[in-house]
């Protein structure tokens, strides 16, 4: 498994999208509150220049998630086909 796509959200919710289908929510706030180094990410023009490679989300060498973290802590987003917009 691995990352296709992410997304920034509101209130620092990062929605995951994998090779598989599954769409997670990570609450990278949750971690910023969690571990201090995560801090500077409230700065939103940062937050939002995440970027992904494989199995990893990041913004530099310092500020990153690894995949297992994110299935860890994040939270399956499910979708209703039938009320989908296409």
């Amino acid at each position: 498994m691995k990352l296709i796509n992410i997304e920034p959200k509101d209130n620092y919710i990062l929605r995951i999208f994998l090779d598989d289908d599954s769409i997670v929510d990570f609450d990278v706030k949750a971690e910023m509150e969690r571990i201090p180094c995560y801090k500077p990410l409230y700065d939103s023009s940062l937050f939002k220049q995440v970027k992904f490679k494989n199995k990893r989300i990041y913004w530099s060498d310092q500020f990153d998630f690894h995949l297992d973290q994110i299935l860890e802590r994040g939270h399956i987003v499910n979708f209703d086909k039938k009320t989908e917009v296409q």
